[in-house]
């Protein structure tokens, strides 16, 4: 898929896709580590290793797809909105299911991956916004600890009360 966005120059909308797919794998390990939840024991279909809890089959096809349709489908109006929408969401739905029915998530795991998802894919989308507005006005910082910093205090809401007295 980021081979296909970069033919078709959309390298801004490829880096987020990989960057926030990458981080929301490497969360999904952290908090598998964090918990160490056994995977279930009775009514194994497939035979699965590591940690159960969260599910990260849920969690990064909730971020992968669910970015897939903000980064190329938000701004569009009507059918292909709402149709394209629904079938991702449909596809997520059965990738959750599909999982506690192979036997190797109980619904906890998979829900929780499914909020993990939703909330690192809405930090993602909100942050790719952002950047794209700073793109716009050519104000992008030259470092990568500039843009960390620049996005910190565009979400600090100190900064909006100090510029209204200022």
């Amino acid at each position: 898929m980021g081979i296909i966005m970069i033919f078709k120059k959309q390298k801004w909308k490829t880096m987020f896709l990989i960057l926030f797919v990458g981080i929301g794998g490497l969360i999904n390990l952290l908090l598998k580590w964090i918990f160490k939840r056994q995977r279930p024991t009775t009514y194994r279909l497939i035979e699965e290793m590591g940690y159960s809890f969260p599910s990260g089959h849920s969690m990064v096809s909730l971020i992968f797809y669910g970015m897939l349709v903000c980064l190329f489908v938000s701004n569009e109006d009507g059918l292909l909105k709402i149709t394209s929408s629904l079938l991702i969401f449909s596809l997520v739905m059965l990738i959750g299911i599909s999982r506690i029915y192979l036997g190797v998530h109980y619904p906890s795991d998979v829900l929780a991956g499914f909020t993990a998802g939703g909330i690192l894919l809405t930090i993602g989308f909100t942050i790719y916004k952002v950047f794209m507005k700073m793109k716009k006005r050519n104000n992008i910082p030259k470092s990568i600890a500039g843009i960390f910093i620049k996005i910190v205090t565009l979400f600090n809401p100190f900064h909006l009360i100090s510029n209204r007295y200022s």
